[in-house]
């Protein structure tokens, strides 16, 4: 499902940018939700489609609410363009404002010359506003939400990102750059931006030595490699990673190591579902569950070397570690101890 709401997304952007590129502009563009991603480029579109660079001095307003009134907007759109024939206004973090009833009055008959552009960051208008329920209804207003990559589907979006850009990856490199950044897109967008620019010429894939060379990290020493050591019971790699990991909690943190874990652990307990649930072969089980086919030998390697019983106590010991992790239960522990006690735990 996450991903085919992220699909959604991006076909939606493409859309609108092949509207604005065709110079077809609606009178008010409302951008907001959680991933400022996807509103930055629409964003960034519209300044580069709307006004030439020479028109730009005059008919080119930002505004922030934190220094603004809804009354001074009202008034920047009402104005009519310097010898263009529109004007750009761009209002952000409209989050601020206490009342959006005179933009409500605008929107519904806003004038011709100008392009509006309401952002409203890291979050999205309350839906249950007259205002926002009115958008719908308005034909000269373009509203787009822009959703959060869920952070098991990141790996995917850095393939199809380099895919477009004719670049290639595999599936487990991925999610080693999925690992380091998160689902921050922008911060996703300038990693991968620099390793394609570091690319030799003529040369159109990314590779793990790639990324621990211009990134600064090793596939060696990932959560990824973590899990698989842990779903086929190679206690000698395990702990030799965690230790690292551990050792080093500014690169890795222990809340991250244990995110990975955790969707680790999940899909194992969601194979087992689907296996006993259908009496259906454990890899007929692991293809309905939905599991990345890269990550499928180690989730049937776990299932061979762990009981649905021990697979339902690692969440149980990984919730604990977590909860130590961020109180004084853990005693004097660190982030290593605490990281090498869960996989005691695990393997005995």
């Amino acid at each position: 499902m996450a991903k085919n709401v992220q699909i959604s997304s991006e076909v939606r952007v493409k859309e609108i940018r092949s509207q604005i590129q065709a110079r077809n502009f609606k009178m008010v563009y409302v951008l907001m939700g959680e991933e400022p991603y996807y509103c930055d480029i629409i964003e960034n579109e519209l300044l580069a489609k709307v006004l030439t660079p020479e028109e730009k001095d005059f008919n080119l307003t930002v505004m922030y609410a934190s220094d603004t009134s809804v009354q001074a907007v009202v008034e920047a759109a009402r104005r009519y363009p310097v010898f263009a024939e529109k004007q750009l206004v761009i209002v952000r973090e409209a989050q601020l404002f206490r009342s959006l009833d005179l933009l409500e009055s605008y929107i519904s008959n806003p004038a011709p010359e100008t392009v509006l552009v309401i952002r409203f960051t890291g979050k999205s208008a309350d839906k249950r506003s007259s205002f926002y329920k009115n958008l719908s209804k308005n034909s000269n207003v373009e509203v787009f939400e822009s959703v959060a990559v869920k952070a098991d589907r990141m790996w995917s979006w850095v393939v199809d990102y380099l895919r477009e850009k004719g670049i290639a990856i595999t599936d487990r490199d991925a999610v080693l750059m999925a690992e380091y950044a998160g689902n921050n897109l922008r911060r996703m967008q300038l990693e991968l931006d620099k390793l394609i620019q570091s690319l030799p010429p003529k040369i159109k894939c990314i590779t793990a030595n790639d990324i621990e060379k211009v990134i600064g990290i090793s596939r060696e020493f990932s959560t990824f490699e973590l899990c698989s050591a842990i779903c086929n019971k190679d206690k000698e790699k395990a702990y030799r990673i965690a230790h690292h990991l551990g050792a080093n909690p500014k690169q890795y943190p222990l809340q991250m190591t244990l995110g990975g874990l955790f969707y680790y652990f999940s899909k194992i307990l969601s194979a087992y579902a689907y296996y006993k649930k259908d009496r259906i072969s454990p890899l007929t089980a692991i293809a309905n569950a939905g599991i990345p086919f890269f990550q499928r030998d180690d989730i049937l390697a776990a299932m061979r070397n762990y009981s649905f019983g021990k697979a339902i106590g690692m969440i149980t010991w990984l919730r604990e570690c977590d909860y130590s992790s961020k109180s004084n239960s853990g005693g004097q522990a660190n982030e290593e101890e605490l990281l090498l006690e869960l996989l005691t735990r695990i393997f005995n």
